[in-house]
């Protein structure tokens, strides 16, 4: 939601540089300002946009020039203006745009015209969203924000950081972007200012954003395929702008959520693309208005030449107005040569020329070459867009047409390259050093009054930070030590060798735990870090641990370093001693351990002392496939509960011994092990991002990840006693099922294929979370499972499987569908072993509740016979 909040926030616009400065006012008839007003220049393929007090300024050049004021809900005025050696004052005052009914066809179903012109929309997407494969342009982008209220609690404290209620954020930049089919960007940043915003603002995500395919930042766009499914339109009225008949279409939701949008769509007639769009969406304690507006930037391509949106986020005590408006300029655009534009021509034709036949036009030299199939599939194409009494099948077939017309023209049919290069970002030297002046000759919107004083108050600061003297003293106060440090802990930044030490506080609350073994405990962690721009990294901590009641001290030491970047290649050790719990890589979470006992008296978790060594590495053999290698010497010893401390909890309970229950005591004595474990991970076709030669492999994909764990326990090495190896094979992978629905698994089998001798410590366990309340667990749990019971070294077989919906059952309620964040999930977990047969759990629940909280309900069964329900509660903290 986050992102897609975000996503919604940065935009785009453009810079102006020519010799004479054209300023006004645009306005209604009453004199009312317009803001957010577009002007253009079709001849120059430039333009500005007002802002929000409707002032606007723009340099030409001299000659005569006829520029076009558009904005929504109001007519086209065109007006010629002379640029001489003066800057030249020009006030344009807008009328209300006129609507007509359209005089329609009636069908005999009464169906709204608007579904004829929507299903010629849709199927026209896939040829707009590809029509042009390449384009460059200059875009400006200001955004500007206004606190509107602060919790009391937080107010002193953000006010130390001048954040208070009723000041305005400014923040704009200038970039050149250069833009190719399917994903290359290109951006350059001119220059870039803010008053407090930050200085990240980028407009790369709504270059490219387009209203065919909203579904990647999580909406459903009324010109998506499946939008009769959850849209109604009905056809407002008409109107003509740019010599086009524009269809007015009313946008309503079927139902409510965050997922759909609300408000108009304009769609010129015949030709079917985007004229504009006045929408707004609800998402979580924010509500967002967006104005997008398209103009001719040549011959039948309309761009994006403004946008603007107004957001207003109100939650958890604080409130925010934003508004982020943008203009693009400067278009240079490359149709698609692998498209066939014919479709434009003949409408275009056909408008000129309306008493000759359409197919009179058609360019015969290409229909020599054309295949009888190519021309069928032209024909057939050509038939449906001519179709007045077009239906969903029609709009389908139609797309399915054009989508296929589109990729036969391509030259050649490649494969999506494995490294996504969504954006290739260079900032110009000098970007952020930008002056006033240049601002006040480069910016293309006026800033408004408040946006005047918050960049002068913004500027008085920045010519003290600028000073040697303040510079000196934050690098300064970045490395001092202090006494508070002591308390509440420090990260001390030496950003001249990219490294940073961080120490502990003695109250930092989050390294206190407790457990019945230890008593009380408090980890202090060390870190230091220093990383360069070639990938490498390198990481040397140190954790000390002292526990209270067992009057002992542990400690660990370890280092890291990644020597090849694009590799992901790590080598690491660690030592040290520590209490380990003996399902040490999916057991009980150590505070919901410290909650239980603490207030029930349950102390699930138990635990071993283990003084160890370990060696480990890790490196990618290919793309998409991991090799991670490890060896560890752990001397291991049994541990016994020292405290019986509670705060509350039933009489009847008392504390269990630090032993799992019914495990055999000959299992958890002490013991010596040498292991080595090897770990293979390949994902088909894994994609990556590159950064400062850094290869991230990309998190969030629907390719199953396959892999093959080797462990073996080694005998007779520094007096071990562990003999035994074990095989586990897994897959697992994500994928969407339609829209904002989503399907997990998770399937492991495993054989230890000699038992000779292990210890506790040694046994396949398994993840679950028995209390009735979760910390945020993996959703790949078993919820009514007991710690420890079901560990084997026996044949296991486990699987996992969870459905995502945002409208399954409840939320198809009328009192839950509009709970824009709650999502419903089913779920489905299974283990079976020589000891545990065929046992099986399935649930229901919601999540997100007040943005942290999930509640599930839960059965369990052994083969055909029901065991336990439960209801639980997680907490995503």
């Amino acid at each position: 939601m986050t992102k897609n909040l975000l996503l919604l926030f940065f935009c785009l616009l453009s810079f102006s540089g020519y010799s004479q400065q054209l300023t006004g006012t645009i306005s209604d008839t009453d004199g009312n300002a317009i803001p957010f007003a577009n002007i253009y220049i079709k001849a120059l393929a430039t333009g500005t946009t007002s802002n929000i007090d409707g002032k606007y300024q723009l340099e030409l050049p001299k000659g005569e020039w006829e520029l076009q004021y558009r904005y929504l809900g109001f007519k086209t005025k065109e007006v010629k203006v002379n640029i001489h050696d003066k800057d030249v004052e020009l006030n344009v005052a807008l009328a209300s745009q006129t609507y007509q009914l359209k005089e329609v066809k009636v069908l005999a179903s009464g169906e709204d015209p608007a579904y004829y012109v929507m299903r010629k929309a849709i199927a026209m997407g896939d040829y707009y969203t590809k029509q042009v494969s390449e384009y460059d342009n200059t875009v400006y982008l200001k955004g500007s924000g206004k606190i509107t209220s602060v919790p009391r609690l937080f107010k002193k404290k953000l006010a130390e950081q001048d954040i208070t209620e009723g000041k305005t954020f400014v923040t704009e930049n200038i970039s050149k972007i250069h833009f190719e089919l399917p994903d290359k960007i290109e951006e350059e940043v001119i220059s870039v200012r803010s008053s407090g915003l930050g200085e990240d603002t980028n407009p790369m995500q709504f270059i490219t954003a387009n209203l065919y395919d909203t579904k990647q930042d999580g909406f459903i766009s009324p010109l998506d395929k499946t939008a009769f499914s959850v849209y109604k339109f009905e056809l407002e009225s008409v109107f003509e702008d740019q010599d086009r008949m524009i269809n007015r279409i009313k946008v309503i939701p079927k139902r409510k959520g965050k997922d759909l949008f609300r408000g108009f769509l304009n769609i010129a007639e015949n030709f079917w693309n985007i004229h504009s769009a006045d929408l707004k969406l609800s998402l979580p304690m924010t509500d967002v208005h967006m104005h997008q507006l398209y103009a001719p930037v040549s011959e039948s391509v309309w761009m994006p030449v403004s946008f603007d949106f107004d957001v207003n986020f109100k939650g958890m005590g604080f409130g925010m107005n934003m508004v982020y408006v943008a203009s693009i300029k400067d278009y240079k655009i490359v149709l698609n040569p692998n498209l066939d534009h014919d479709y434009l021509k003949q409408q275009e034709l056909a408008r000129k020329q309306e008493a000759e036949s359409v197919n009179d036009l058609t360019n015969q030299k290409e229909s020599e070459i054309l295949s009888v199939k190519e021309k069928k599939r032209k024909d057939e194409i050509q038939n449906l867009l001519e179709k007045d009494d077009m239906d969903n099948s029609d709009m389908r077939k139609l797309y399915r047409l054009m989508e296929k017309e589109n990729q036969d023209k391509r030259v050649e049919k490649v494969k999506e390259p494995l490294e996504i290069k969504i954006e290739k970002l260079k900032i110009a030297k000098d970007a952020k050093d930008k002056d006033s002046l240049y601002w006040t000759q480069m910016r293309p919107i006026p800033l408004s009054e408040d946006e005047k004083i918050s960049f002068t108050k913004k500027d008085s600061i920045e010519i003290v930070r600028n000073t040697p003297e303040y510079k000196d003293s934050v690098r300064i106060a970045n490395r001092k030590f202090k006494m508070k440090h002591v308390l509440f802990g420090k990260t001390y930044q030496y950003k001249e060798e990219n490294a940073s030490l961080s120490v502990p506080g003695l109250l930092a609350f989050d390294k206190i735990s407790y457990n019945t073994v230890q008593g009380f405990t408090f980890d202090a962690p060390f870190l230091y870090s220093k990383k360069d721009t070639l990938g490498h990294y390198f990481e040397l901590r140190s954790t000390p641990s002292y526990a209270f009641s067992r009057e002992h001290l542990d400690f660990s030491i370890g280092s890291s370093y990644r020597y090849n970047g694009m590799k992901r290649a790590w080598i690491a050790f660690e030592a040290g001693s520590k209490a380990v719990d003996f399902n040490e890589d999916s057991g009980i979470n150590p505070m919901l351990n410290a909650m239980t006992s603490l207030y029930y008296k349950d102390n699930h978790l138990k635990l071993y002392d283990k003084n160890y060594v370990s060696i480990w590495h890790e490196y990618d053999l290919a793309n998409g496939l991991n090799l991670y290698t490890e060896l560890e010497y752990a001397n291991r010893k049994q541990l016994y509960n020292t405290n019986k401390f509670y705060i509350t909890g039933p009489k009847e309970n008392a504390y269990t011994p630090n032993m799992p229950a019914g495990v055999n005591p000959e299992l958890i004595r002490d013991n010596k092990a040498f292991t080595f474990i090897a770990e293979l991970e390949y994902t088909p076709r894994h994609r990556y991002t590159v950064k400062k030669g850094v290869k991230n492999m990309v998190n969030y994909h629907s390719q199953p990840i396959f892999g093959l764990l080797y462990k073996q326990g080694i005998k007779d090495v520094l007096d071990s006693e562990t003999d035994y190896s074990l095989l586990e094979g897994s897959v697992k992978q994500a994928f969407d099922i339609g829209f904002n629905d989503r399907i997990e698994y998770n399937v492991k089998a495993g054989s230890y294929l000699s038992n000779k001798q292990t210890f506790f410590a040694d046994y396949r366990h398994f993840n679950t979370s028995k209390p009735s309340i979760m910390l945020g667990s993996k959703w790949d749990t078993f919820r009514l499972l007991d710690y420890y019971q079901h560990s084997t070294t026996e044949d296991y077989l486990e699987a996992h499987v969870q459905y995502s919906s945002d409208r399954f059952l409840l939320k198809r309620l009328p009192i839950l569908n509009n709970s824009l964040v709650i999502q419903e999930k089913l779920f489905a977990n299974y283990l079976t072993h020589a000891d545990k047969q065929n046992y099986w759990e399935v649930g229901y629940g919601l999540s997100q509740i007040f943005l942290l909280l999930d509640v599930e309900v839960f059965w369990s069964f052994d083969g055909k016979n029901h065991r336990d329900t439960g209801i639980k509660l997680k907490f995503n903290l």
